[in-house]
């Protein structure tokens, strides 16, 4: 947790710096239903995701140092290229804070990371718990859409855009490594650049005609009915 409390200092604004710190220090459920589910540890915390392949296992600190991280230096990139100014602050709480929920979604157990049986996911859970401590709503937003376009709420600000793909980014990356097929030399990565877009086009031309000429064929064998 020290190294996330380090990274909050990156945030200029003390209000906001201070909200992130004491979650962090204290990463607690204010509803006191939901407390009857465990806290694991950040430094132990995992959990269990899917971009498109087998599901693998996360080491969420990591991945939100990373987080953190690429979102810090995107803001510098986008303002220096694009003269794009975009709120440093808010998008380094919701960073830091985006995945923190999932300390109370997935325990350490004797058989590895089992689910604790919170009824809420950790974008949920964790969006209801910022904003009962009275976080500021364009953080709470970052956070709630970091799922995309497709979630429950979409980006509606360019912090909350770069985050979800960001986010997106190092997830499809982790799953890559961490996948079992990590190892194998002959997986690859179908990059559609325009030989290839060119190739799949002609395939799905290819199909179409054949399809068509079967067609055909079937309406000219059919037996006329007088």
């Amino acid at each position: 947790m020290e190294k996330l409390i380090q990274l909050a200092q990156r945030i200029r604004g003390e209000k906001l710096r201070k909200m992130v710190v004491d979650f962090l220090r204290n990463p607690t459920l204010s509803n006191e239903t939901f407390k009857k589910y465990p806290r694991e540890k950040i430094e132990k915390a995992g959990a269990v995701f899917s971009a498109g392949g087998a599901p693998v296992e996360r080491d969420v600190l990591n991945h939100t140092i990373a987080l953190v991280e690429m979102c810090d230096r995107a803001v510098d990139v986008f303002e220096r290229t694009y003269g794009l100014k975009l709120d440093r602050d808010t998008l380094l709480a919701a960073a830091i804070l985006h995945d923190i929920a999932k300390i109370f979604e997935w325990k350490r157990g004797r058989h590895g990371l089992e689910h604790t049986g919170v009824l809420l996911d950790h974008t949920m859970l964790g969006v209801a718990e910022l904003y009962s401590r009275g976080f500021p709503e364009e953080v709470v937003h970052i956070i709630a859409a970091h799922f995309g376009e497709h979630g429950p709420t979409p980006p509606r600000n360019f912090e909350a855009l770069i985050m979800h793909h960001i986010d997106t980014m190092l997830s499809l990356v982790e799953s890559r490594m961490l996948s079992p097929q990590a190892a194998d030399d002959t997986m690859q990565f179908l990059i559609l650049d325009d030989a290839n877009f060119s190739k799949i086009q002609d395939a799905m031309k290819d199909k179409l005609e054949k399809a068509g000429d079967a067609t055909g064929a079937g309406k000219k064998g059919k037996p006329k009915h007088g």
